[in-house]
């Protein structure tokens, strides 16, 4: 009876360290992806920086693009759900002014997720099976859908295209305005001289300055 009580203690304790080592990854994946560029961030880095042994994240983890991917992910659902919780409170209909800051103010409030998207394209283009993508681009497509229809629900008139359709639009503009936003390595250097002030831009203004702008474009 005790030996058995000892086991299960020894294996609760296994389980334990084992959820903690990949939290640990989990964390510092994300903090290498935001501060360094993709090329440089590697497993063994990444474990490094989390304190485990050599060779432990890739016990836990194929690839840092499937970290990526899972990572994405995380933030997207809780941007989706963020969205779908404000846009149920509006007590009344959103004009697209108001429709343009909304989702502004929301992506430029997430610089991790938005960093993350602006390197999706290139991370898809990797060490990522075609199916991993496919399912994950299909959940996508499905809570954009979820999504996109609160937001039609919400808007004082039709949005064009869909909101489901302006929903993709915000995704690709964050993403290509984000290494613009905050660059990194040598850009960032360039930024921070006062003779390129002219390249710097504020996400969220220009979020919701081209939001508005393609809401407008079609009447």
């Amino acid at each position: 009876m005790m030996g058995r009580l000892i086991d299960r203690e020894k294996r609760e304790q296994a389980r334990r360290q084992r959820v903690e080592r990949k939290r640990r990854i989990l964390k510092e994946a994300r903090s290498s992806f935001e501060r360094l560029p993709f090329v440089e961030v590697t497993l063994d880095s990444i474990g490094h920086r989390a304190q485990v042994d050599r060779g432990v994240a890739s016990m836990y983890f194929e690839s840092k693009e499937g970290i990526f991917l899972l990572l994405l992910k995380e933030d997207l659902e809780e941007w989706f759900a963020s969205m779908e919780e404000e846009l149920e409170a509006c007590r009344k209909p959103l004009s697209r002014e108001r429709l343009a800051r909304l989702l502004a103010e929301s992506l430029a409030g997430r610089p991790a997720m938005t960093r993350l998207m602006s390197l999706a394209p290139v991370v898809f283009e990797q060490n990522l099976d075609v199916m991993e993508v496919f399912r994950f681009q299909r959940w996508r497509r499905d809570r954009m859908d979820e999504v996109g229809e609160a937001m039609d629900g919400a808007a004082d008139r039709p949005i064009p295209d869909g909101g489901v359709r302006l929903l993709h639009l915000v995704q690709l503009i964050a993403a290509g305005l984000e290494p613009l936003a905050h660059p990194k390595g040598s850009a960032a250097y360039e930024l921070a001289d006062p003779e390129f002030a002219v390249f710097r831009i504020d996400l969220r203004e220009e979020l919701e300055s081209l939001i508005a702008a393609a809401l407008a474009s079609k009447g």
